[in-house]
């Protein structure tokens, strides 16, 4: 009896661990020539389809699986950029305009 309720215990407390890997990344992205907000970027855990897009005021909320992952932005006509999330909750981007475009 004592062991099936230490198992129940160690099941529950690692559902809590699962749980508290979760982390919700916000922040906003603007254009870096005039500081607009950019509606419709496009953001992605690298590696995942997981993804989202900024709002009309360029603001965005994910949640990811661990620290450890990255998020790339994209945009048409601007430059690509891929961030490590390195424990940060807010990052906030400016996207600069693609030359080649």
């Amino acid at each position: 009896m004592i062991k099936r309720y230490l198992l129940l215990i160690l099941f529950f407390h690692s559902l809590l661990n699962l749980n508290a890997q979760q982390i919700t990344i916000s922040g906003t992205v603007v254009a870096v020539d005039d500081g607009s907000a950019l509606p419709g970027v496009s953001i992605v855990v690298k590696g995942s389809t997981q993804g989202t897009i900024t709002d009309l005021d360029g603001k965005y909320s994910i949640t990811v699986s661990s620290s450890k992952d990255s998020l790339q932005f994209s945009y048409l006509g601007m430059l690509t950029q891929l961030i490590a999330i390195n424990n940060q909750v807010v990052i906030n981007v400016k996207m600069v305009a693609d030359q080649k475009t």
